[in-house]
């Protein structure tokens, strides 16, 4: 680990920047899907664009690939401060004479956002203990639906307030000015590798290839893809839902809205509990459980109380599961932000695959199956869980996951 160059009120300053920063940029999106479908009249457009969102998707999976590479090129305070700079591109679409103009903004917003999300967690690797890191991951992790939750209960008063959409985008962007210029003022970097052993030597630098080679980056984007989907599916296909036992936007309101709580609580779990492997599988089963109780009750309070369990049960684990690459052996910031720009890009890609799968299924087949389905690939996270690496264990007893992850004795391959 490079030595730190950053104190305590520093660090804790620089985490509440970048966790406003990302919750900001949250809000822009929300806002700016919830409006679209005034731009699209103010431009005379017959429907709501697909590119609207696709926009995004692209910018998430574009940006996500080349954060760690922009990283290691800018260092982490000007690739944060770029980032930043980015998601206030928000403010060009609100200004926007065309709609090729806003699509653009709402590219360079999805971009700016990715790579701030894959900034945040090698800060926290540098700037906090190894106790601490839950506590700080788990709030990053927090970020995206406090930021829908904050557009989601005040837009409304927003509009009725400023009245014109671009008024209401521009509001919410202004935060993301704000607290650019914050950054530039309070944030600070680090050194991006560790110093080499010998004046001669190298430092050493973890490349992309370095982080195919990691057996640990497969397992967790397997773990993973299944809780990714299923949350995917229920905020954003589910509320389309047309019978259902409960109102279906009600329902992905409560899986929303219980993920910060859920979130908190396996914060203090990731503190309290010796072997975190045993939260991934109850979390593991849990969702699995609840979402076919769910989806298979005729009562609506059953099927209620079902969506509030699973909005606790999917993010009680985050914390936890998101410390996982951190823990690596020879884990630097670097290395993590590769781990984690690898894991997100492939995890995006497979997410949009399976999704437009499923979507498929409810068009072609029947809510019903495409249902179903989500539910059984969800259980793609119970069996993963046996397949990651158990850091907790008692000493002596490492699991081969864990002894496959060790480098050679004489360090790796020099570079």
């Amino acid at each position: 680990m490079p030595p730190k160059t950053i104190g305590p009120r520093r660090s804790v300053a620089i985490e509440l920047i970048l966790f406003l920063a990302y919750a900001c940029f949250s809000a822009s999106w929300m806002v700016g899907s919830i409006v679209t479908p005034d731009m699209v009249h103010e431009f005379g457009l017959d429907a709501i664009p697909s590119s609207v969102n696709n926009a995004i998707s692209a910018a998430k999976i574009l940006g996500n690939f080349v954060a760690a590479w922009i990283l290691v090129k800018l260092g982490p305070k000007w690739t944060v401060s770029l980032s930043c700079l980015l998601t206030c591109a928000v403010v060009m679409g609100a200004l926007a004479s065309s709609f090729p103009v806003f699509i653009l903004a709402r590219f360079l917003l999805g971009f700016g956002g990715a790579v701030l999300m894959i900034c945040m967690t090698p800060y926290v690797v540098y700037c906090f203990e190894a106790k601490q890191q839950p506590i700080f991951i788990g709030l990053n992790n927090a970020g995206p639906n406090t930021g829908n939750l904050i557009a989601l209960l005040s837009v409304t008063a927003v509009r009725t307030w400023l009245g014109d959409w671009r008024a209401v985008i521009l509001f919410y962007g202004a935060f993301s000015v704000i607290l650019l210029v914050l950054w530039l003022i309070l944030g600070r970097g680090y050194p991006i590798t560790p110093q080499a052993k010998t004046e001669k030597a190298a430092p050493a630098v973890y490349r992309y290839r370095d982080g195919m080679r990691e057996p640990f980056l497969f397992r967790f984007l397997f773990t993973m893809t299944g809780r990714l989907v299923m949350y995917t599916v229920m905020l954003y296909l589910f509320p389309l839902n047309p019978e259902f036992t409960v109102d279906s936007q009600f329902i992905s309101l409560m899986i929303a809205l219980t993920g910060i709580p859920g979130t908190i609580l396996g914060i203090v779990l990731a503190e309290k509990l010796k072997r975190q492997i045993s939260l991934f599988r109850f979390s593991g089963v849990a969702q699995t459980v609840l979402f076919f109780a769910m989806l298979l009750t005729d009562s609506a309070s059953v099927a209620t109380a079902c969506a509030i369990g699973l909005g606790f049960v999917i993010f009680i684990s985050t914390p936890s599961l998101f410390t996982l690459p951190a823990r690596l052996p020879g884990a630097t910031p670097q290395k993590v932000a590769v781990i984690l720009t690898l894991y997100w890009t492939m995890a995006y890609i497979l997410q949009m695959a399976i999704y437009a799968l499923i979507v498929h299924l409810a068009n072609t087949v029947s809510w019903s199956v495409a249902m179903y389905f989500t539910g059984f690939y969800s259980l793609t996270f119970l069996v993963g869980t046996f397949l990651l690496p158990d850091f907790d264990r008692p000493e002596g007893q490492k699991s081969p996951q864990e002894t496959s992850q060790e480098p050679p004795e004489g360090g790796g391959e020099e570079r």
